[in-house]
């Protein structure tokens, strides 16, 4: 019996069988297969239906194609369509059509599934964008084997090569059969070696020459001076771009026929130079004729004709249309019509170089926000972000107030990002749900710090900030504090909606008892007060703020406190001072014992007293002081942590109020500015900190422990690269002895004479600041009375020591530019900065004392500022801002210390 097949290409053959009848004889004088017009069929009524030859494919599914079911009758020319639904399923690569009796017979041939795809030799792409790839046609793992997919996809791989510029990759395809009808697919790629662009030659180009034009490209030559620069490996994606470019600066400046002819780019037989030409009609320039706004204006023609940056006579430029379609759709957005387009449409009269240009406005409908929805705020109460809103639920939408919306969330500094989007409400056409969608960030932390002191003692202290307390938007800080300089306990509290209008009120309370920092001169205060604050915001970026504070210290020179803090020694008229010859004669001469005398005794020029009352001297060590502080912050930064664009000013003037035991005042400014310059990674930074301080009334000089400090990473002054406090004014040293400095008190047997306690006795005498002169003989020198003359070799020694602690100043000025860079392989760009900075910086100050001015305490000077270069880093760890920095300094005092590492947790810079 003869049976008749379709094969995997859609030709009709014909099949032999054992048994059953033909459904169409050929006609006489007709090739094998094929269908006649006016060939005879038998009609028959189908009682069944058999399908031979299934492996994987379920009967069901075979069924679901077929045209025709049982029951149905089998009309002449139904063959055809039945064997083209079963084979453009793609499921066989053959089936056959037979009848047996009133039963119609299928059989098929089950095209081969892929057991296994290995790709080999590609580096450029991705194993896994290959496959996928290759999945978007079918053939995957488990699928079914097309063998003309299969070289579809070939081909495809290597345009993709060679729209890279790798016009000699081969890719090899190697099929093998396995058992169960089943493939393996071995994939082999010889990516080759990247063609290099030769040349880029401009044709019919004359109002700009070829070197502008180029210049706005990013394919070319590759510069000599940039051995690395990829910019001479072609991307066909790259040539589309730079051709945008070449064409919108040719639109832009006027020549509306502009046109890129065409674009051949040709390869050497080699495949390793390419050359690309790019033909062009310039056209001539065009001016705009007439500029007209037509459609529903919504009665604000004369604000959307305002954002009109085109006019008559003006050249004519795309950009500028689009920009004005732009600023129209928001001015209606900010209209309540979300949904609104404009469009510029530019009518070209060639005989008179013109432009007429007409935009459309459809408004559509006014649109209204039913609901504000938020997502991703785990920790922080919705009312946290509701009370943010400048857009309201019910009021007609606007893009503006949308939009203010979403910076005040991101200044909050609670959320590493916050995305918007409104959606349509379905059913309606005039009304949209905003949709706030933010990622949580650390909204606390927890300093640390840890280091040495000039003295090799370490230090550790820890303070916890909780930012956003509990999800509540309310601030909550306690620190304790314990180290071998400090020890303090604060609580702190801020309600930043005092008031639902945005009034802040917080207060402070904290006991301190503190001795001096690193590298600042010796002291020690114990204190304790409490504050109040209040903050009233006077425009969406601005607020003033007042602060009511008291404090009561008590102030300790220690005893060995420099000469500005207190004037030491303290000497009566029967103090003595101790002459040792035999101990600082440095030739030889007679051992003597050791000699006495009363101070009284000594010459005034050489007694060694201070001409200069110290603080403690004038003020005395305890003080009760009511201060005032108002402080006006302007700020337009777009994030509340690591801001990447807008400016912060920051003014602050504290008052002690008249009747304080201390009267003075001190004025900071705090400035910022951050400007992209490389998309939204690339930053430019410039902050500025000034500030300065001074007495009045009856309190001549602002007291030394409110003075500025700068170096490191200082509160108040940022100048990397230095030791931490250790810029500015020096401090005399202390002119005071210790009891072991002094001569112990012995019997006439040697023995030490001991107090009622058990303690050794001193006599109370004075080692220094005097010792004796003598002359080159070693002899000793005497002056007109024939006493011995002596010396201050203690001042003198002093002035040559290079180890002097700051004293800080009243005068403040420092200065930070850097350029904030993206760090490679860092996903998370929001919440880590890198930059390569510069700093400026001292400290000053305005009354220097004559012993400081001799160690080089001057008024500001621009020749004393210091600065420095380096790298630095900022995680916002879940502890808080963790900040690790490198530093070189570029100008090095005499008496400066440096430092060109340092890390800090819980500050950032």
């Amino acid at each position: 019996m003869i049976r008749y097949c379709l094969s995997a290409f859609l030709t009709i053959g014909i099949c032999t069988a054992a048994q059953g009848q033909p459904l169409l004889p050929p006609a006489s004088g007709s090739q094998p297969g094929s269908l006649q017009p006016g060939a005879q069929q038998q009609t028959f009524v189908i009682s069944d239906i058999r399908i031979d030859g299934l492996q994987r494919i379920s009967p069901g599914v075979m069924f679901s194609l077929l045209p025709v079911s049982i029951g149905d009758t089998m009309q002449p020319g139904m063959t055809g369509p039945i064997i083209r639904a079963v084979t453009e399923s793609g499921y066989f690569e053959e089936v056959e059509v037979a009848r047996e009796g009133d039963v119609l017979l299928l059989t098929v041939l089950e095209r081969p599934s892929v057991s296994e795809i290995n790709i080999e030799g590609n580096r450029v792409l991705q194993t896994e964008d290959i496959l996928e790839n290759m999945a978007s046609a079918e053939i995957v793992e488990g699928g079914i084997f097309t063998r003309a997919t299969l070289e579809a996809i070939r081909q495809g791989i290597q345009e993709v090569y060679s729209s890279r510029g790798r016009y000699g990759t081969t890719v090899d395809i190697e099929v093998t059969e396995q058992p169960r009808n089943r493939v393996a697919i071995d994939m082999t790629v010889n990516e080759g070696e990247e063609s290099r662009i030769k040349d880029v030659n401009l044709v019919g180009n004359t109002t700009y020459d070829e070197e502008e034009l180029t210049e706005l490209m990013d394919l070319g030559t590759r510069p000599w001076y940039l051995p690395f620069s990829r910019r001479d490996r072609y991307s066909r994606e790259q040539l589309s771009g730079d051709i945008e470019r070449v064409t919108s600066y040719y639109l832009d400046n006027g020549f509306a026929r502009f046109n890129v002819d065409s674009t051949p780019v040709t390869i050497t037989p080699d495949n390793e130079q390419i050359y690309i030409t790019i033909n062009v009609s310039e056209g001539q320039q065009y001016e705009i004729s007439r500029v007209d706004l037509v459609g529903d204006l919504v009665n604000a023609e004369a604000l959307l004709r305002a954002y009109t940056l085109v006019g008559p006579g003006q050249t004519y430029s795309q950009a500028l249309i689009t920009a004005s379609e732009e600023y129209m759709t928001q001015i209606l957005g900010n209209l309540g019509y979300a949904f609104a387009t404009v469009e510029g449409v530019p009518t070209i009269n060639d005989d008179e170089q013109t432009v007429e240009v007409i935009f459309y406005v459809e408004p559509g409908a006014r649109t209204y926000v039913n609901r504000i929805n938020y997502r991703g705020n785990v920790a922080t109460a919705d009312e946290v972000l509701r009370r943010e809103m400048r857009q309201l639920e019910s009021a007609p939408a606007s893009s503006q107030q949308i939009e203010l919306s979403k910076i005040r969330l991101e200044r909050l500094g609670y959320f590493s990002t916050v995305e918007v989007d409104t959606v349509e409400v379905p059913g309606t056409s005039d009304q949209i749900d905003v949709e706030f969608d933010v990622e949580e960030q650390s909204f606390g932390s927890i300093s640390f710090s840890v280091g040495s002191g000039g003295g090799g003692d370490w230090f550790v202290s820890t303070d916890l900030q909780a930012e956003n307390f509990l999800g509540t938007g309310r601030t909550v800080a306690v620190g304790l504090n314990r180290s071998y300089f400090q020890s303090s306990a604060r609580f702190a509290y801020v309600d930043p909606y005092f008031t639902p209008d945005g009034v802040s009120r917080g207060f402070n309370v904290f006991l301190q008892k503190q001795d001096s920092p690193f590298n600042i001169a010796s002291f020690s205060t114990t204190s304790y007060g409490a504050s109040l604050n209040f903050s009233y915001p006077i425009s969406e970026v601005q607020s003033i703020g007042y602060n009511i504070g008291y404090t009561h210290t008590e102030l300790s020179s220690g005893g060995l406190s420099v000469q500005e803090i207190e004037s030491t020694p303290r000497l009566g008229p029967n103090d003595r001072y101790l002459i040792r010859p035999a101990n600082n004669n440095p030739w030889a001469g007679p051992v003597m014992d050791a000699v006495t005398a009363p101070i009284s005794s000594l010459p005034e020029q050489y007694r060694g007293l201070p001409s200069e009352p110290g603080f403690i001297d004038k003020y005395g060590t305890t003080f009760d002081n009511f201060t005032f502080t108002t402080n006006y912050v302007y700020s337009t930064l777009n994030r509340g942590q690591l801001a990447t664009r807008g400016t912060q000013h920051q003014l602050a003037f504290e008052i002690t109020v008249p009747g304080s035991d201390l009267q003075y005042y001190r004025a900071t400014y705090t400035g910022e500015y951050f400007k992209p310059i490389y998309g939204d990674d690339w930053v430019f930074h410039v902050k500025t900190n000034l500030g300065f301080g001074n007495g009045y009334g009856n309190t001549d000089d602002m007291p030394f422990f409110q003075n500025f400090f700068a170096g490191g990473l200082a509160y108040n002054g940022v100048v990397r690269g230095y030791d931490e406090n250790s810029l500015g004014p020096r401090s005399t040293d202390p002119r005071t002895i210790s009891p072991q400095q002094a001569g112990l008190l012995k019997d006439d047997n040697g023995n030490i004479i001991l107090t009622p306690g058990g303690s050794a006795s001193y006599d109370g005498t004075v080692a220094y600041p005097t010792v004796p002169v003598f002359d080159s003989n070693g002899q000793p020198v005497l002056d007109a009375d024939g006493n011995q003359q002596v010396q201050l070799a203690v001042e003198t020694f002093n002035l040559n020591r290079r180890d002097r602690d700051s004293f800080g100043g009243n005068v403040l000025t420092t200065l930070t530019a850097e350029v904030l860079f993206p760090l490679p392989f860092v996903q998370d760009r929001g919440g880590v900065r890198s930059s390569v900075f510069l700093d400026v910086g001292n400290v000053f100050s305005s009354s220097c004392s004559a012993s400081q001015q001799r160690l080089g305490c001057s008024n500001f000077d621009a020749g004393e500022l210091r600065y420095s270069a380096g790298v630095g880093v900022t995680y916002l760890s879940p502890f808080g801002p963790l900040t690790f920095y490198l530093a070189a300094p570029l100008k090095k005092g005499e008496n400066d210390r440096t430092k060109t590492f340092d890390f800090t947790i819980g500050a950032g810079f």
